[in-house]
């Protein structure tokens, strides 16, 4: 087809022009405006001793005024989280959901203002450009949430767990009042009923289901576990007894007032 031969070609084209940058480079300069050649065409993955690591606010990433004219805001990083946000030149042509290629160490990955190149699995050489967000309001009325590879915070419009329909690379995650289009962490997001999860921050289930406090999930033997969603307007027989179809988010988001999960209330 020819939109996939035109892909192909953009890809090898951007694989061409990039090399892989040694993990140990010095920081870049001060004048970080200016692209420089020898970005990772790949993001680092965000280690369990990434997770403490906050982003940076040198500008504001849902503020277009914020940089000088001819910059845009993107998150950078060097080796490590990129959640760094600085002005740097605007080389942006691609919109919102193009294919794009990631460019951590300077920030010229083609992605529009407002957006940065992410990737959806550690395997992916092509990303894709995101809405990027200091905080939920920058995202209303999706959600502001981070990329479980590079700890950059990226906008995630809600979805329904129980009939998900995220953009390509993102799954329908839990948050903490909704689900969202996310990026599911390959490794980990991938429980079902009684396994288990990080009941914290809210990952390590797979699509359809939602992590629960384990004295509450039949047959779990964690902290945490993964349980079933129902819709509160199904009945119980949407969960295999004893665990009744419950509601799930003690304030939810509008639109998921019905959503619930199947545990033994207390």
């Amino acid at each position: 087809m020819p939109w996939i031969t035109s892909r192909l070609a953009v890809a090898a084209l951007l694989l061409a022009a990039c090399q892989r940058v040694p993990l140990d480079e010095d920081p870049p300069p001060e004048d970080e405006t200016s692209g420089t050649e020898g970005d990772d065409p790949t993001t680092t993955n965000a280690t369990a001793e990434d997770s403490s690591q906050e982003p940076e606010f040198g500008c504001e990433p849902g503020d277009a005024s914020t940089c000088p004219m001819g910059q845009k805001c993107t998150a950078l990083g060097q080796g490590g989280p990129q959640n760094e946000f600085q002005c740097v030149n605007d080389d942006g042509t691609l919109p919102e959901g193009e294919d794009c290629m990631p460019a951590p160490g300077t920030g010229q990955d083609g992605c529009t203002a407002g957006t940065v190149c992410l990737i959806s699995s550690q395997d992916d050489v092509l990303g894709s450009c995101i809405e990027t967000c200091g905080s939920d309001a920058d995202c209303e009325p999706g959600k502001c949430t981070t990329s479980p590879y590079t700890l950059t915070p990226f906008c995630a419009d809600s979805c329904d767990p129980l009939f998900p329909d995220c953009p390509f690379g993102r799954a329908c995650l839990q948050a903490d009042d909704r689900f969202m289009c996310g990026i599911a962490f390959a490794e980990t997001d991938i429980g079902v009923l009684a396994e288990e999860c990080d009941s914290i921050n809210l990952r390590g289930c797979a699509e359809g289901f939602a992590c629960m406090a384990g004295a509450l999930v039949p047959a779990c033997n964690f902290n945490a576990c993964c349980t079933n969603v129902c819709d509160l307007n199904g009945g119980d027989e949407q969960c295999t007894n004893p665990a009744l179809c419950k509601a799930l988010f003690p304030t939810p988001a509008p639109g998921f007032d019905n959503l619930g999960a199947c545990y033994v209330p207390t």
